[in-house]
């Protein structure tokens, strides 16, 4: 069985904050894709409600996943779009 681990992170804008999340959503792109264990890195937006952005992610192990989420880059983020979220969900997935 694959050690491998992929998920999908939802981001539900709130509307006057599109523009704002969206652009600090792509400067985590670069910075992520160069991370130990990072596989794929992409970003997504739904064609029926502009206002759904999601990440499709895989990764080479769950602990590269979880040193991803205390990266610098990805606390900035989160401090830029505070703000920015009706909700954020994530749904980690297994590879078969």
């Amino acid at each position: 069985m694959s050690t491998k681990i992929a998920l999908v992170v939802k981001f539900d804008i709130k509307p006057d904050y599109l523009n704002q999340a969206k652009t600090e959503l792509l400067k985590i792109l670069e910075p992520t894709r160069k991370e130990e264990g990072c596989l794929l890195y992409e970003l997504h937006q739904d064609l029926d409600n502009p206002n759904v952005l999601m990440f499709y992610e895989i990764w080479e192990t769950k602990e590269a996943w979880k040193k991803h989420d205390l990266m610098p880059h990805i606390n900035q983020f989160r401090k830029a779009t505070k703000d920015c979220f009706e909700s954020i969900s994530v749904n980690k997935l297994r590879i078969i």
